[in-house]
């Protein structure tokens, strides 16, 4: 892999050795690093570790740089190959967001911090997985930034052994206890509790030294001056200022304070002194509490508390048992949770999960027989990625049908009358998505609105037909020159992003339940009477679709006449349709109108010797269970709506105005459907009896 990091600067600090511990583990494992920050003393470090580095004012609050380096950035991710991109800090976090969108790459952070809740900062939750190194950051990052906890990752940083070797103590004590306090000089670091701390000791006659190893701007630095000097500590302090040799410079010392006052997101002062055999003293705030069991591997005192700081500091001054554990059991906790390796190896998991794991959106927000039509190319995209986690937005009325589709991982039902109504519904909607951090969007549905949502909800690749304001799509397909039936329409789409199809089938998943459901409703076929089933409805905005109801009640008494036993089916809001239909009937077909759902209903055709219906969703459903159809097409074009591997009859009067594609008859006369008799119908269906009649008469000579 090729890793692209950013971050403001490279000069000494925790997130700096961070990024050095990190390359030089990629970098082992065979793997490349480009770094880009505005520069500082470790770039020359970086580059002897065989790292790449470029340096751009990723550090300037600026808008209109931020804005300017964007394009260089991306430039770079283009001409270096480069696989993920993985921001380190808030502003070099937006360019890499930006430039990783254009470049489409993976997008990763690692948050270092307890950030303030406004707007900069968010953008630390926008990984497409936001590493933490410590569950408190992990718990906080939930809390106030609302980031999913399924996209956080908890990696604590590590410790390099070889840099960081055991050097505990040597012999009994000698001379003054040298205390220090390692991190960069700002008021939330504590650095005046431990000052006070230092001078309550020194009143308590303990001969000790407060040294303080980092640095700060210049007036902080003069105001921790004035306060040692103020509390007449002297010469009892010693300013080492930044240091390389951190190891070097923990060897030199007796105790290690960290005496935070704001929450630390991991404490790598803690476990750099417990690596070195240094006890240490910590705050019980934010992640300090993760390194240290009190008493065990160190002490916790309350923060801010200099007097409650100053009596753990003398606890292990006067007891040399519980120095001693401390020293000990700390070096052995950091070899088993903190080694580099740990942390590197967890680290290349989260980019193998991106690259290898892609999280895949696919957008089918229409009716019932088009998501049916869809089913081929969730398969084949399941196929393509078997470890990808895919995501299907449907529309509420379809969502049945595909809730136990094992191609997919989650379902994002879309109701724009309910829930993502209006600008407020879409708002939660979109939220929802960006919080989903897709990777990859495939838009089935191809329209304004979908193409809309994918580009609002920062997809990185979105692949789709451009049109309908395809220039939001970046990967955008065009048109075929011919006409095409659905799938074929989709699989086109799908082979011209490079994806593989797999073949026409449709499926459905219906439950044990839901078949014993449809059993019931057929009932007993002890008599050996044929089973025929009925869709009399349809689409209520396609009334030109419909035959008559006159003629569906004739057609029932003809085939009651020949013993054949009639099922109509039809969704709860056609339950009218019953009462129209038997009205003017002797027999009495079985009524399963409104009394099944979308699988039932499949179940309950599968059951039938032969199906009737108009071009609605139905005829994909009984494509879909095998079961042979009689189609009855009007305003429509059969060669375009068939489902595949169409099983039966197509019944179609061919007229001067037809396929209008029309849902209002602009001739009146309806002559499309009128011209359909019921004994072309019923020729239709009592063939295909008889066919199924052949056809189990053979497999019975077969078995």
């Amino acid at each position: 892999m090729h890793i692209l990091q950013l971050l403001p600067a490279l000069d000494v600090g925790g997130v700096e050795r961070g990024v050095l511990d990190l390359a030089k583990g990629l970098i082992a494992r065979g793997h490349q690093v480009t770094v880009i920050s505005s520069g500082g003393r470790l770039v020359e470090s970086l580059t002897v570790l065989g790292a790449r580095h470029h340096t751009l004012p990723v550090h300037q609050k600026s808008l209109r740089t931020m804005v300017a380096c964007v394009p260089e950035v991306t430039r770079l991710i283009a001409e270096g190959c480069v696989d993920i991109v993985h921001a380190r800090s808030r502003v070099p976090a937006w360019i890499g967001y930006a430039a990783a969108r254009r470049a489409q790459r993976p997008f990763v952070t690692t948050a270092h911090g307890f950030y303030r809740p406004h707007l900069l900062s968010r953008v630390m939750g926008y990984g497409r997985q936001v590493i933490v190194p410590s569950q408190a950051l992990a718990d906080y990052l939930v809390e106030t930034f609302r980031v999913p906890r399924a996209r956080l990752r908890v990696i604590p940083r590590g410790v390099d052994l070889e840099t960081f070797p055991f050097r505990p103590p040597a012999g009994p004590h000698h001379g003054p206890w040298r205390i220090g306090v390692v991190g960069r000089l700002t008021a939330i670091k504590g650095h005046d509790v431990a000052l006070q701390a230092a001078a309550l000791l020194r009143q308590r006659r303990h001969d000790v030294q407060l040294v303080i190893l980092g640095a700060g701007p210049a007036p902080v630095e003069e105001r921790v001056k004035a306060q040692a000097a103020a509390l007449g500590l002297g010469e009892s302090v010693e300013w080492l200022g930044l240091r390389e040799d951190v190891s070097g410079a923990l060897a030199g010392l007796d105790l290690v304070v960290v005496p935070s006052v704001y929450p630390e997101s991991f404490g790598r002062a803690v476990v750099e002194a417990q690596a070195t055999g240094r006890p240490v003293v910590a705050s019980r705030i934010g992640a300090l509490p993760e390194l240290i069991e009190d008493g065990q591997h160190g002490l916790l005192v309350r923060p801010g508390d200099p007097r409650e700081l100053a009596e753990a500091l003398q606890r292990l001054i006067t007891d040399e048992a519980l120095r001693r554990r401390c020293i000990e059991e700390g070096r052995r906790r950091v070899e088993r949770e903190w080694p580099l390796e740990r942390m590197v190896d967890g680290t290349i998991a989260v980019y193998q999960e991106c690259l290898e794991q892609p999280r895949i959106l696919i957008w089918k927000l229409s009716a019932l027989g088009d998501v049916l039509l869809s089913t081929p190319s969730l398969r084949a995209v399941r196929r393509q990625f078997p470890k990808a986690h895919i995501t299907l937005i449907v529309g509420r009325a379809a969502a049945e049908l595909v809730a136990r589709c094992p191609y997919l991982d989650e379902l994002i039902v879309y109701d724009p009358r309910r829930k993502d109504r209006g600008v407020r519904g879409h708002w939660a909607l979109l939220k929802k998505l960006r919080a989903g951090a897709f990777d990859l969007s495939i838009d089935l549905q191809n329209s304004r609105r979908t193409h809309l949502l994918a580009w609002l909800a920062g997809i990185p690749v979105r692949i789709g037909y451009a049109r309908k304001w395809g220039r939001l799509l970046n990967r955008g397909i065009r048109l075929p020159r011919v006409v095409l039936a659905p799938i074929a329409h989709q699989q086109y789409l799908l082979r011209q992003a490079g994806l593989t199809v797999d073949g026409d089938t449709l499926e459905v998943w219906p439950s044990a339940q839901e078949d014993a459901r449809a059993q019931a409703l057929v009932g007993s076929r002890a008599d050996g009477a044929p089973v025929v089933g009925m869709h009399p409805g349809g689409s209520g905005r396609w009334k030109t679709k419909r035959w008559d109801l006159d003629r569906w009640a004739q057609l029932c008494e003809a085939l009651a006449q020949r013993q054949v036993r009639v099922i109509v089916t039809g969704g709860p809001e056609e339950r009218g349709l019953w009462e129209a239909l038997t009205g003017a009937m002797r027999s009495r077909p079985v009524n399963a109108i409104g009394q099944t759902s979308l699988l039932e209903l499949a179940c309950l055709i599968k059951r039938c010797d032969v199906f009737i219906a108009h071009d609605s969703s139905t005829l994909h459903l009984a494509a879909a269970v095998g079961t042979p159809t009689v189609a009855l097409f009007g305003p429509t074009d059969p060669a375009r709506h068939l489902p595949p591997r169409f099983a039966g009859q197509v019944i179609k009067k061919d007229v001067f105005c037809s396929p209008c594609y029309s849902t209002t008859c602009r001739t009146i006369t309806h002559a499309c459907m009128k011209r359909i008799t019921v004994d072309d119908v019923l020729t239709a269906v009592l063939g295909q009896l008889a066919e199924r009649e052949l056809s189990n008469i053979a497999a019975a000579r077969r078995a």
